[in-house]
């Protein structure tokens, strides 16, 4: 049984629109890095958007289809009982990061779960670690840029450690350096989680394990 199974899924945001998405289907597993690629436009945020329950659950739009992660049907869970299978790193960095200090914000995913707080401080040690965030944990997030930002809303999912990963062009905004950090932390967390990239850039694509294409 996979994972995650996507059967017929479509969507568009209102009647008098087209399918955005249209009759898609795939399955995928632990340990798979996919990457979704398209031009602007294709749908790439959206696709990641549905699989997380965001679309339709927080933002409204037509949709058929049906998702399952580990054989549940998504559309029967809420977001929150959806955050420990699946979350998503947002491309807008901002929009997700709520607390004034990075550490709270790498905290609270694990708190909120009720993971002890030793395995939650394990956790942040090495997501930091990986991404070259070490020095940024007492930082205030107001001060950071944006690809500090961005970095620590991608270490907030990795320390919430749900069984599939969402990245919406994690990319934007870093640094070459930056990029094979981010890189390093996927590969490293790959073993056990499933990871789904969106990008418009070939930076993920020598750790891919296969490549979905929207048009």
């Amino acid at each position: 049984m996979p994972l995650l199974s996507v059967k017929n899924i479509f969507l568009k945001y209102s009647q008098n629109e087209q399918w955005l998405i249209k009759d898609l289907n795939f399955c995928a597993e632990k340990s798979e890095i996919i990457l979704i690629k398209g031009p602007n436009g294709s749908g790439k945020t959206s696709l990641l958007s549905m699989l997380c329950g965001v679309i339709p659950k927080a933002i409204k739009g037509i949709t058929g289809g049906q998702i399952l992660i580990d054989d549940i049907d998504i559309s029967v869970l809420t977001l929150p009982e959806l955050s420990p299978l699946i979350s998503m790193v947002f491309q807008e960095p901002e929009i997700q990061l709520s607390f004034p200090q990075v550490e709270q914000e790498l905290a609270f995913g694990p708190e909120n779960l009720k993971v002890p707080i030793t395995e939650i401080r394990i956790r942040i040690e090495k997501v930091s670690e990986l991404l070259g965030i070490s020095n940024l944990l007492k930082s205030e997030i107001i001060t950071l840029s944006y690809g500090q930002k961005m970095l620590v809303a991608i270490a907030s999912v990795f320390s919430l450690s749900p069984d599939i990963i969402l990245l919406d062009e994690p990319a934007d905004g870093l640094s070459e350096t930056s990029i094979q950090s981010v890189k390093k932390c996927i590969q490293h967390f790959m073993e056990d989680k499933l990871i789904i990239i969106s990008s418009t850039t070939h930076a993920f694509d020598d750790i891919a394990d296969r490549i979905i294409t929207l048009s």
